[in-house]
């Protein structure tokens, strides 16, 4: 563990932990359809410095027994036996969200018990009180389906998981959203305004340099820097072309976004749905279990309120 830089407030408050080990960034940089991005991710923070703000926690690989608190044993025993030699066509495999952008390589179970042991680490670290942010940018993958379902459900937080995604970014191949780091920032400074122990974790994002540029944005949002329009010279600094810059422009694709449908749904969210509104796109499922929105809470990118059960919730 490295010990951070003075903060800038004078220490009256915990520098975030980032959660990183040369090994873990190997691990995650094997994965076939984002190669490299997590070495291109650290590289950039540290280009910028931010990695010497933060306290840098290495992870601990989750063992069988932890990874059966979040997974059936069914789904666990598929993934040792795809990972021996690698097999998308699997009938089970897409039926456990494996394929595409999440293929059943060879060595996917190693995979997952160091994202997901590096997880429980930053959420470890919440709960022993080291810090109020925890920072995992390679986890956040969402395609175990099988566990989301307890979890959209209604309450009111001691604790936040914030899954921040790139692939809503500008330029990504899914091309999804048309959003920039920056919108994504305004959603991130709103959550830390509530003061909640905060797990931090990235997701999607296939437009590698796009990723890093948004994360790395992310990172200097959480410790509160405003950072060099111009990308340091770094390992990967040649990927950063042509106009080396953290920026990200917004492509001309039109905003097809109805004013009235976007404030049907904010109303529907605060509780201020009128009788004579149409039901909206919100399954009953998701809908809050005390039959209103006293108060309401947005995670960026989904319209549900995880509940923090017990000690923790991972997703």
């Amino acid at each position: 563990m490295e010990e951070p830089e003075e903060p800038a407030d004078g220490g009256q408050s915990l520098p975030p932990v980032y959660i990183y080990s040369p090994e873990y960034v190997s691990m995650c940089d094997s994965l076939a359809k984002v190669p490299k991005r997590a070495s291109m991710v650290h590289s950039l923070i540290e280009a910028y410095a931010l990695h010497k703000q933060m306290r840098i926690v290495k992870p601990k690989v989750a063992s069988m027994e932890e990874m059966a608190t979040f997974h059936t044993d069914a789904y666990l025993q598929h993934l040792q036996e795809v990972s021996q030699e690698g097999d998308d066509d699997h009938p089970d495999s897409i039926e456990y969200g494996l394929g595409y952008d999440c293929p059943a390589t060879e060595g996917i179970f190693d995979y997952a018990a160091a994202v997901g042991g590096a997880t429980i680490t930053a959420a470890q670290c919440l709960i022993d009180g080291m810090c109020k942010v925890a920072i995992n940018w390679s986890g956040g993958w969402h395609h175990a389906k099988n566990v989301l379902k307890e979890v959209y459900i209604a309450f009111n937080p001691k604790a936040v998981v914030l899954q921040l995604g790139a692939d809503t970014i500008a330029g990504d191949p899914m091309c999804s959203f048309n959003m920039t780091p920056v919108g994504i920032g305004k959603c991130l400074k709103y959550i830390l305004q509530w003061q909640l122990a905060t797990l931090i974790l990235g997701g999607g994002g296939y437009n590698l340099a796009n990723t890093a540029r948004c994360w790395t944005y992310l990172t200097g949002v959480i410790l509160g820097k405003t950072l060099s329009s111009e990308i340091p010279d770094h390992e990967f600094f040649t990927a950063y072309g042509p106009d080396y810059v953290l920026e990200i422009t917004p492509s001309c694709r039109p905003d097809r976004n109805e004013p009235h449908r976007v404030q049907q749904i904010l109303n529907y969210i605060k509780g201020e749905r009128h009788p004579s509104s149409p039901a909206l796109l919100i399954p009953p499922s998701l809908w809050p279990i005390s039959g209103g929105f006293p108060q309401y809470h947005l995670s960026f990118g989904l319209i549900f309120t995880p509940t923090w059960k017990g000690n923790l919730f991972l997703a």
